[in-house]
């Protein structure tokens, strides 16, 4: 599919996708985004797949009336239950995330690979069926992280790295020294992984989507200024500002921040 394109819109059930964004901002800075973070409704990876679905459907509606040209799923949970759904009700290139397990294996054959993910990702018929199709399901250890794309919407970086601390254990134990994170929000703290362990070779699929993001859309070939705008469903002040951080700290270009 090619197609010049203006707007896109990025969801996230969080503050997650901002690490998402901050790759397509860099790779594609021709293009104005829209962000919705359904703070609202979060944490997805803990509901049930009917929820998710209903909370994709209604942020899609939402950026057809921002006249978005391209939505992007930056979200691992929202894309497992509900990107097929969604791409066959709507007519726009609908995009989603996956975690980069199959680039960790094959860069690291016999190694054992640590995927961390929501209850709901790991659940989901899209993961289980991705060990199957490279013949490696021996080869990854699934960790569930529930409350922790919570903790990271929050910036509880005290109760992040408890939280975190059995987990890093554990993968030290086991020798395990290969990590896919499976959830766009544990991007934005990767740093406290390298800080524990700086040989952590750590995989997300953020890039990945962006690169194909790029290769399927055509960009128009101007130079111009793009926009970013941020809407935060159920946002509070704070949030806000948990949000300017994260977008201080990661993101390529600067925009206008809408409630």
């Amino acid at each position: 599919m090619n197609k010049n394109f203006l707007k896109i819109g990025v969801m996230d059930s969080g503050l997650g996708g901002l690490s998402v964004l901050n790759e397509l901002s860099k790779k594609i800075p021709s293009a104005d985004l829209v962000y919705y973070g359904d703070l609202a409704n979060s944490p997805y990876g803990e509901k049930n797949k009917d929820e998710v679905i209903s909370y994709v459907d209604e942020i899609c509606k939402f950026f057809l009336t921002k006249n978005v040209e391209a939505i992007l799923l930056a979200c691992n949970t929202a894309t497992s239950v509900a990107v097929d759904l969604v791409r066959k009700k709507y007519s726009i290139p609908i995009f989603g995330m996956e975690p980069a397990i199959k680039p960790a294996i094959l860069e690291n054959p016999n190694e054992q690979i640590a995927v961390l993910a929501t209850p709901l990702t790991l659940k989901e018929k899209k993961f289980l069926e991705l060990g199957k199709i490279l013949e490696q399901e021996n080869q990854i250890y699934s960790i569930s992280c529930k409350g922790l794309s919570k903790l990271i919407d929050h910036a509880n970086f005290y109760e992040i790295e408890i939280y975190l601390k059995p987990i890093l254990e554990d993968l030290k134990i086991r020798k395990i020294n290969t990590i896919v994170l499976g959830c766009t929000h544990y991007v934005l703290i990767k740093n406290l992984f390298l800080n524990y362990n700086p040989y952590f070779k750590i995989y997300d699929g953020n890039k990945g989507t962006v690169n194909h993001i790029e290769k399927t859309l055509i960009p128009l070939p101007i130079e111009r200024e793009a926009s970013l705008d941020i809407f935060l469903n159920g946002g509070t002040e704070k949030d806000f500002e948990i949000a300017y951080t994260y977008l201080n700290n990661h993101l390529h270009n600067e925009g206008n921040y809408v409630k």
